[in-house]
Formats: structure tokens, C-alpha cells, sequence
């Protein structure tokens, strides 16, 4: 059977296109398309803390999809926060630029997520925001999550 899903669907949703995708597998696939494939999450662990001590932050690209993706994360930070122990799972593995922590993960499963984890300490009183983004590789459609984390 030949496939004709164009192929700009196909790459769109982190699928190889030189592996040949089979009629049932794509039912559920472009179904998910047509809403957010990759849902963001984002937990701070504890949302306050004193200044200096730190916190644990979690953020999570969940495939909501039928089929597995190559999905893109990552984690805006703001100014006045110092980051260590970081790490990732599900196929991700941390990058840092200046303001951002970010991966790409391939072949994330359906229902499976990729997560990128590490240690923000505060190093002065106030409210920090943190926003993160998750989307189908090579994709302009984020789905994101935002939190924030009080030093006192």
C-alpha cells in the first residue's frame, strides 16, 4: 500500500519519512495534529524557598499522540536565579544557552514524555518566572507551561 500523506504532515510530526507509514497506524496521528501533539509541563518543587536555598524544577513534553514524535523542550530563565545538577530523561539531553535550557528527544512514544530536570537557587528576594515549551521537532506550534518560584 503507498502512502500518501504528504510529506510535510509526516515530518511535522517527527515521523521519518523514509520509513513507509501503514493506513491504521496514521488514523490516530492526524487525528492528534489537528490539536496540541506535544503537551508542556512545568513543576517547581518547593514554589518558595529562602534566598539561596534552592529548588527542584521539572519541565515535561508529553506526546499526546497516536504514534511516537521527535519533540523539542525547553526552559526560559530568568535573570537572578544559578542552575546546576541538570539532566534529562526520556531521550533528552540538556543544553544550556545563556536564558535557556533545551533538548530534543527522538522517537518519544505515545503517552511517554521527555523531561528536563535541575536545581535553580535564588540569589536574591523576589518572584522568579519560569516558562517552558514543548512542540513536535521543527514545528512553530509551542504548547507551554509556566510557574513561579518566591525567595524570601
Amino acid at each position: 500500500m503507498r502512502d500518501r500523506t504528504p510529506t510535510r504532515y509526516r515530518r511535522a510530526l517527527g515521523l521519518l519519512a523514509a520509513a513507509p507509514l501503514i493506513g491504521a497506524g496514521l488514523v490516530g496521528v492526524a487525528g492528534a495534529a489537528a490539536g496540541t501533539p506535544v503537551v508542556a509541563g512545568l513543576s517547581i518543587t518547593p514554589s518558595t524557598v529562602a534566598v539561596g536555598a534552592s529548588a527542584g524544577l521539572v519541565a515535561t513534553a508529553t506526546n499526546a499522540t497516536g504514534a511516537p514524535v521527535n519533540v523539542s523542550l525547553g526552559v526560559n530563565l530568568p535573570n537572578g536565579v544559578s542552575v546546576s545538577a541538570v539532566s534529562g530523561t526520556g531521550g533528552c539531553t540538556p543544553r544550556r544557552l545563556t536564558r535557556l535550557i533545551y533538548c530534543g528527544a527522538i522517537g518519544v512514544p505515545s503517552g511517554a514524555s521527555a523531561a528536563i530536570e535541575f536545581t535553580v537557587t535564588p540569589t536574591a528576594a523576589g518572584s522568579y518566572a519560569f516558562q517552558s515549551y514543548a512542540r513536535v521537532m521543527y514545528s512553530s506550534t509551542n504548547s507551554t507551561a509556566s510557574g513561579s518560584l518566591t525567595a524570601q
